[in-house]
């Protein structure tokens, strides 16, 4: 039996953030040896609830107890060692994985290594962790170069090291590959079996088989809590919602091949990310690009888009002309495209409005226009409203969840009504109702030439009908 000593506890506890209430009246108990999954539609509250557990907001008295400090895993790192908000995501491409950048100050090297980072100290336990992990071979790496994927295994890893009793994750699972996906949960009943107490955000239909417990929220208010075995999920029909038709004209395509690469090679000093690759994508095709952790998708994706500066010293074809050789601009290239990635998401800036955000892909920067178009306009209102995010227009980008933020950038990649669509990781942190939203959106998009990125193949739209896997070519 589990021991029923209250680790922390939360009564009536409301949270604000800028005006807006994100937790009303929660009542909670954590006691040890629990495992709680928090489970509820994109928007609804779960990354605040493990914040209020973790100490995160102001508390009036008798409103939250805790026992001991827990160790909490966010979506996104910012800390006094690392914080998204100094840099921009194009930086990560700009250098060898460990030498400064030419033109760059003596501020990048303020960024910690991956081993700095982890504030790793070698023991036989610790060793075996990180070797687990699999970042044994990436800890003198700058956490700057680190791919999507890698970066969250570095934070579960950090806070893993610190032993916890109480651990907080929020979304785990995201961002990482089939295969250590499987090795993590495997891994996370060990630690629970050994006595980790263990709150996590996931998806209602993804739970794992060691939870105990299941709290669901819903609109910032609790819907329901209990043992697992009582609780059955709610499945939302999205059938009849109806598919917004933009006003803004398609950019037609003027190009037979969006993409070719040959013999294309991006290596980091000693270190091979990709290797001799040879792929054409021509237009009206639509892909999936699929590959492991670090297998190098995100940087072939940067080769296309134009942030990576070896496609300068590859033969990357873009819409019919060869990088640097053609005299077409980076602007040139990004006018065609829409695009959204995990990183484009961490870097971009809190303090904008959410339909300055959407707009800024009009402009392929992170500035928004000054004028707009009476059907732009029109199409801002129709996207945000068939995601449900109408009343979010004028609140900071900041101020939503994070799955309220991939969706506002997937609305930045429509918005322009590009002919091709580079989508990394579209629906990370997104629930599953937003996601079928999302994919019958994608799918009626008939006019597309697209490049999708998943490690979930059941998140790939209908019409996506060609494979390219990185981990076959290695």
């Amino acid at each position: 039996m589990p021991d029923e000593t209250p680790l922390i506890s939360l009564m009536y506890f409301v949270a604000r953030r800028s005006g807006q209430t994100i937790l009303s009246n929660i009542t909670f108990t954590l006691n040890q040896g629990q495992c709680w999954a928090v489970v509820g539609s994109t928007g609804s509250g779960k990354t605040a609830f493990l914040q209020a557990l973790a100490g995160q907001f102001p508390a009036p008295p008798g409103t939250a107890f805790r026992k001991t400090s827990p160790e909490f895993v966010s979506f996104k790192e910012e800390s006094s060692q690392f914080s998204y908000s100094g840099y921009f995501y194009q930086q990560r491409y700009q250098a060898t994985m460990g030498d400064k950048p030419e033109g760059e100050d003596d501020a990048y090297h303020s960024i910690p290594t991956l081993r700095k980072f982890l504030q790793y100290t070698e023991s036989p336990e610790n060793n075996a962790l990180i070797k687990r992990l699999g970042l044994e071979p990436l800890l003198e790496r700058s956490f700057l170069k680190l791919s999507n994927g890698q970066t969250r295994k570095a934070r579960i890893g950090k806070a893993l090291l610190r032993h916890p009793s109480v651990l907080l994750l929020d979304n785990p699972f995201v961002g990482l590959d089939k295969t250590f996906r499987t090795e993590l949960t495997s891994w996370l009943g060990e630690l629970i079996a050994h006595g980790l107490t263990l709150v996590l955000v996931t998806e209602a239909d993804d739970i794992p088989p060691f939870v105990t417990h299941v709290m669901a929220l819903d609109k910032s208010s609790l819907q329901w809590q209990g043992d697992k075995k009582n609780y059955v999920p709610v499945i939302e029909n999205v059938s009849e919602s109806i598919l917004p038709i933009l006003q803004t004209k398609p950019q037609l395509p003027d190009f037979s091949d969006a993409f070719r690469l040959r013999n294309v090679t991006v290596r980091y000093g000693d270190t091979v990310i990709l290797n001799n690759i040879n792929w054409a994508i021509q237009a009206g095709e639509r892909w999936a690009l699929l590959g492991r952790n670090g297998a190098g998708k995100s940087v072939l994706l940067s080769l296309l888009y134009g942030d990576h500066p070896q496609a300068y010293a590859n033969d990357v074809s873009v819409f019919g002309y060869r990088r640097g050789k053609s005299g077409e601009s980076i602007w040139d290239v990004k006018r065609r495209i829409g695009f959204v990635s995990p990183e484009l998401h961490l870097y971009f800036p809190q303090h904008l409005l959410v339909r300055q955000v959407a707009l800024t892909g009009l402009t392929d920067t992170l500035t928004p226009p000054k004028r707009v178009a009476p059907e732009t306009e029109a199409d801002l209102n129709q996207l945000l409203g068939y995601f449900g995010l109408t009343d979010t227009q004028n609140r900071s980008f900041g101020t939503l969840s994070a799955g309220e933020q991939r969706l506002v950038l997937l609305v930045r990649a429509l918005l322009k009504n590009p002919p091709v669509l580079l989508l990394d990781e579209p629906f990370q942190v997104i629930d599953a109702r937003h996601i079928e939203l999302a994919r019958r959106l994608i799918d009626s998009l008939s006019d597309k030439t697209i490049l999708f990125i998943s490690h979930n193949q059941h998140e790939l739209p209908d019409t996506i009908d060609q494979i390219f896997d990185l981990d076959a070519r290695r």
